[in-house]
């Protein structure tokens, strides 16, 4: 099954900034997803598990490194905007 994650991840130190940089690109390293980025917030499409699986890992790791928020939502498919279909 495909699924799309939204999420952001709020690091509560000074240097968030590179934190969140950090994230990202650990986040991209694995195959299989897509990753996605603007100012607001990321999204992560692949399958499921992989994508969970990859969630998991990250933000674990992210977590147990810094003081952060993650807010996340997760939905059945592919639900990449395409305003071509509008």
């Amino acid at each position: 099954m495909e699924a799309t994650a939204e999420l952001s991840i709020y690091p509560l130190h000074d240097d968030y900034k590179d934190r969140v940089k950090e994230f990202l690109r650990k986040l991209r390293r694995h195959k299989g997803l897509t990753v996605e980025s603007n100012g607001v917030s990321t999204q992560v499409f692949g399958q499921y598990d992989t994508l969970m699986e990859a969630l998991t890992l990250d933000i674990r790791e992210a977590l147990e490194k810094q003081q952060a928020m993650v807010v996340l939502k997760i939905g059945k498919g592919i639900l990449r905007f395409d305003e071509s279909k509008l």
